[in-house]
């Protein structure tokens, strides 16, 4: 059983090795199918989040557009910071978070900074859903869409 568990890291610390050294400037060749470039910005954020003793509860990744919604309940008693990341085809990415009041979803927190990258930390005070929107407010040269990754972690 040791050497099962031995065989399986020594292959996925190849895989993130593999991922480390790629280089993706030649991605437009595969028409922007490929997770690769993602994955790797993945990567270092996973390491930053779980480093300071956090749990990744969801991690989703999709293509996008312009904007995508998701929802989640999220607890009373625990802190969560929710992650948007853009691939190599996303200058600016922002997320936004709602919950519902009076059968209306109001915003509650949001991260509309010009970068990459969006974080919001919300802090519920009842276990209720809350909607995560990702929008893309910029592209990077020419491109109309890109890959997004999703993070959400409680301390």
């Amino acid at each position: 059983m040791k050497l099962f568990f031995l065989t399986v890291t020594a292959t996925v610390m190849m895989f993130c090795t593999l991922f480390a050294q790629t280089d993706y400037s030649d991605l437009d060749n595969k028409k922007g199918t490929s997770m690769e470039p993602i994955l790797a910005r993945a990567e270092p954020l996973v390491k930053k989040i779980e480093d300071k003793e956090n749990e990744i509860v969801r991690m989703e990744y999709d293509v996008i557009f312009d904007t995508k919604s998701t929802t989640r309940t999220l607890y009373n008693g625990w802190t969560y910071g929710i992650v948007a990341f853009g691939d190599y085809r996303i200058k600016d990415i922002d997320i936004a978070v709602y919950k519902k009041s009076r059968g209306e979803w109001k915003i509650v927190e949001k991260d509309a900074e010009n970068d990459h990258e969006a974080t919001v930390i919300i802090k519920p005070y009842r276990d209720e859903e809350y909607k995560i929107d990702i929008t893309v407010y910029k592209f990077n040269n020419d491109y109309t869409a890109g890959h997004y990754g999703l993070l959400i972690f409680h301390e």
